[in-house]
């Protein structure tokens, strides 16, 4: 996910990408308590009031809801004893979320999200759509690389385990 933000960001608003770095160094709550936080004391030197139109909180938020949405959707077909067990899990985790290959309706649902979450933010509905189209582009790539990734090694590993190889030219014949 943070990869997702960081491309985006880089690509769309270069100039957030210090605010981004900074949010990396902390943990996923910590980083959203401080996008969405409007308080006087902001950790970053200023509340989402001041930099109305920032794309970093936006994409941020937006596929944290989607992460959160499909670990809830999974732990509720999972059953009532598992939900515990990951919900206590759940919150014992600081390693960054994780969005898995999305289907064409979740993405959906976060390219509307992003766009909802870039007007609210002050975007005008041009910049706003072009942001939420860049960021379902971007997990859309993301998914297929996974997948040609995992091809890939499923090829690898079926090519080096085919029995019917002999030795190769670099191995001796010992028989």
């Amino acid at each position: 996910m943070r990869d997702v933000v960081r491309e985006i960001v880089s690509e769309l608003a270069p100039h957030e990408v210090l605010l981004l770095d900074g949010l990396l160094l902390v943990d996923d709550d910590t980083a959203l308590r401080r996008l969405s936080s409007r308080r006087d004391r902001e950790p970053l030197g200023f509340g989402l009031g001041e930099a109305a139109a920032l794309v970093t909180p936006v994409v941020w938020m937006a596929l944290d809801e989607a992460a959160r949405q499909i670990v809830s959707a999974t732990v509720a077909a999972a059953g009532r004893r598992a939900r515990g067990w990951l919900r206590r899990i759940g919150r014992r985790l600081t390693t960054p979320r994780v969005l898995p290959p999305l289907t064409p309706g979740q993405l959906e649902a976060v390219r509307l999200r992003v766009a909802q979450l870039a007007v609210e933010s002050g975007m005008d509905d041009g910049a706003a759509e072009v942001l939420a189209e860049r960021v379902v582009a971007r997990l859309v790539l993301s998914a297929g690389q996974q997948q040609d990734g995992e091809a890939d090694s499923r090829a690898v590993a079926s090519a080096d385990d085919d029995p019917r190889d002999g030795p190769g030219p670099d191995e001796e014949d010992r028989s």
